[in-house]
């Protein structure tokens, strides 16, 4: 019997999971009890500060639940970083300064990973380790390049001290832990919604003896849980901080710049220096409306983004339930109070839904099937539950094919199950 573990890693854009096989076949399902309670979505992000070792300062940090509450208790005296996954084909994005020294994304994902692995508890030089690590179809970016995001994910698992590593698509993984279920059978589109990508398989399920399944057709979008985030964020919070405005400028009345780049939503974390700011106090003496530059302003010095992305992703999950919500940032010392409808929220990503729905169509082009093949859709990922969402495959192929289930670690168990089973067949 091989020494192995079989360890499955899906690193993703808001949560990471982590799932682990032992010898024996034990099925690890890791969790992690917090001041939150305990779950077995590690939040993808990275809390960093300054710390005196003898008299030296050093760079430390935290991540997941643990990095938040470091960051709520702490709050500007340490920078957050999110979305880590979302810079990894970005060319234009090597590193970034962080409280004075220099970071490379291979970097804060490493960090990140030790951070998680410690949490485990596992002790990875007690045996031999193979690791499934997911991956997107397609990688976030209008031009990301495949290429440079593998060779950067790579070196991050090496440096966390992951090294026998294999890439596996995420919906292939979910699907294959999927056909080892009694629902299984025929053409199933797996759909896994993501953080950052939403990612489409059409795998090929035969039953002789155990459950197998062969992959068919792949397809991919750049587009998911965060793009819907930021459709919240842009549509009914930005206005209240200057997205719209005006501002005065050698007798002419500007627009006040939204569109910059450092407005996407997964940079807008790394605004908090000192170029930043001094441009948007100075925008701040000629805006027509200076109340909403001071608030952006409050959100950056005060390191409020966390905050604020906790209000999105809770006014999503209401939204999901019922037909309107209402953003209150009182709380978090944001006079804005703003009430939003489901009909809001859907127009506001109707254009992002019609690009799943021609990606989904890729995937069966590719695989030369026509809906009413397809035997069962699998859908995964948070962003599953969104009502439009779910809508576009029951339309497309009946609301009596759509399975789910674990939505949150089906990839991570798909990818565990992938390297147990390679490992048994060749022993």
């Amino acid at each position: 019997m091989s020494d192995t573990l079989s360890i499955g890693l899906d690193f993703g854009t808001t949560n990471t999971v982590i799932t682990t096989i032992t010898p024996t076949g034990e099925r690890l399902h890791h969790s992690y009890p917090s001041s939150f309670g305990e779950s077995r979505n590690f939040r993808s992000l990275i809390c960093y500060w300054e710390d005196d070792d003898r008299g030296v300062s050093v760079l430390d940090h935290s991540s997941g639940p643990y990095g938040i509450s470091d960051y709520l208790e702490w709050g500007s005296d340490q920078r957050l970083i999110m979305s880590m996954k979302s810079y990894l084909g970005d060319t234009s994005f090597s590193r970034t300064q962080i409280l004075g020294r220099q970071l490379s994304i291979e970097n804060m994902i490493a960090h990140f990973l030790s951070d998680m692995l410690e949490k485990t508890g596992l002790d990875l030089s007690e045996h031999r380790v193979k690791i499934s690590a997911g991956r997107p179809v397609v990688f976030v970016g209008a031009r990301a390049d495949e290429q440079l995001a593998l060779t950067r994910l790579r070196a991050a698992l090496g440096n966390a001290g992951l090294k026998d590593v294999q890439f596996i698509y995420e919906p292939a993984a979910a699907g294959y832990r999927f056909g080892k279920s009694s629902e299984a059978k025929g053409h199933v589109l797996v759909a896994d919604f993501g953080g950052g990508t939403s990612d489409f398989s059409i795998l090929k399920l035969k039953r002789e003896g155990a459950q197998l399944y062969q992959p068919v057709a792949h397809s991919g979008i750049g587009l998911a849980g965060d793009r819907f985030d930021s459709q919240i964020f842009n549509h009914a919070i930005a206005p209240m901080l200057g997205k719209g405005s005006e501002y005065r400028s050698f007798g002419k009345d500007l627009r006040i710049p939204w569109q910059n780049g450092n407005f996407m939503w997964h940079r807008m974390s790394l605004m908090n220096n000192k170029k930043d700011l001094q441009f948007w106090k100075n925008l701040q003496r000629y805006a027509h409306e200076p109340e909403k530059i001071d608030r952006l302003i409050r959100v950056i010095e005060e390191g409020l983004l966390f905050q604020i992305n906790r209000v999105v992703l809770q006014t999503k999950e209401a939204l999901s339930q019922s037909m309107e919500t209402l953003i209150d940032m009182r709380e978090i010392g944001l006079d804005i109070v703003i009430t939003v409808t489901r009909d809001d929220f859907e127009k506001w990503i109707a254009e992002d839904l019609q690009k799943i729905e021609a990606c989904v169509q890729v995937v069966l082009d590719q695989a030369e099937l026509p809906p009413d093949q397809v035997d069962r859709v699998f859908m995964t990922g948070g962003t599953s539950y969104i009502p439009a969402v779910r809508a576009i495959f029951a339309q497309k192929f009946g609301a009596d094919k759509l399975s789910g289930g674990n939505e949150f670690s089906s990839v991570a168990d798909g990818l565990a199950e992938m390297a147990f089973d390679q490992i048994t067949d060749q022993s």
